[in-house]
């Protein structure tokens, strides 16, 4: 069962941290997320390992409540950032 507890805790710190909280705004999921700051060498936020076994998402965190906070920023799959992981490259390019 997720931990609520954790997962806010890693929203909170995201929140705290600029670099953090400005690539967050870009991203339409938590997957989006640990993927740009992957390249970073980012491992783990606040004390909050986003990684369980090998690189699957921690299964600790609350996957709902995390892509809820994400797409509050305004982009989701529905609704992709034009440089997201979603977007069509059909309509950026239009």
């Amino acid at each position: 069962m997720p931990n609520k507890e954790l997962t806010q805790r890693l929203i909170d710190r995201i929140k705290e941290v600029e670099k953090f909280e400005d690539i967050a705004e870009l991203c339409e999921d938590f997957q989006s997320f640990v993927d740009e700051i992957q390249e970073w060498g980012v491992t783990h936020i606040g004390q909050v390992d986003l990684f369980g076994k090998g690189f699957e998402l921690n299964p600790d965190l609350d996957p709902q409540m995390l892509d809820e906070f994400f797409s509050s920023f305004g982009y989701t799959k529905a609704n992709p950032h034009p440089a997201g992981r979603y977007a069509n490259p059909i309509n950026v390019y239009m």
